[in-house]
C-alpha cells in the first residue's frame, strides 16, 4: 500500500490537534487570580492541606524527585518559586488547580507567608 502526500499532510494535523487538545489549557492556567483575598489564609489550616493533595505526591514532591512542601520552612523558603509556577500553570504537573486553592495560595504568599 503506498501512503500518498495528502495521507501525511492529514495524519500530521489530525496528531496535531489532539496533541493541543490533551495538554493543559493555558488561557485557564494563566488566568488572573480572583481579586478577593483573605490576608489571614491560614499555612496549617489550608496552604499544608493543599499541597498534602496536589503536591506531596509521589513523583512530584516526595523528596527524591522534588523538595517536600511537607513543612512551613521549605514552603516558606521556596514561596517565590511556587508563586511563580502556580501562576503559570507549570505546577501542579499533571493537574489543575481550582481557581479558589489557586487564590488562597498566592494570596498567602503575597501577605508575607505567615507561619499560622
Amino acid at each position: 500500500m503506498k501512503i500518498k502526500s495528502y495521507q501525511v499532510y492529514l495524519f500530521a494535523i489530525t496528531f496535531i490537534m489532539v496533541v493541543v487538545a490533551c495538554s493543559k489549557n493555558a488561557a485557564t492556567d494563566t488566568a488572573p487570580v480572583v481579586a478577593s483575598c483573605d490576608p489571614n489564609t491560614s499555612f496549617s489550616k489550608t496552604i499544608l492541606p493543599l499541597f498534602n493533595s496536589t503536591c506531596n505526591l509521589s513523583g512530584c514532591h516526595d523528596g527524591p524527585n522534588a523538595a517536600a512542601l511537607n513543612n512551613f520552612q521549605v514552603v516558606h523558603d521556596n514561596a517565590s518559586q511556587i508563586r511563580a509556577s502556580i501562576s503559570t500553570g507549570r505546577m501542579p504537573k499533571d493537574k489543575t488547580l481550582a481557581i479558589t486553592d489557586k487564590n488562597a495560595i498566592l494570596c498567602w504568599i503575597d501577605n508575607g507567608a505567615k507561619n499560622n
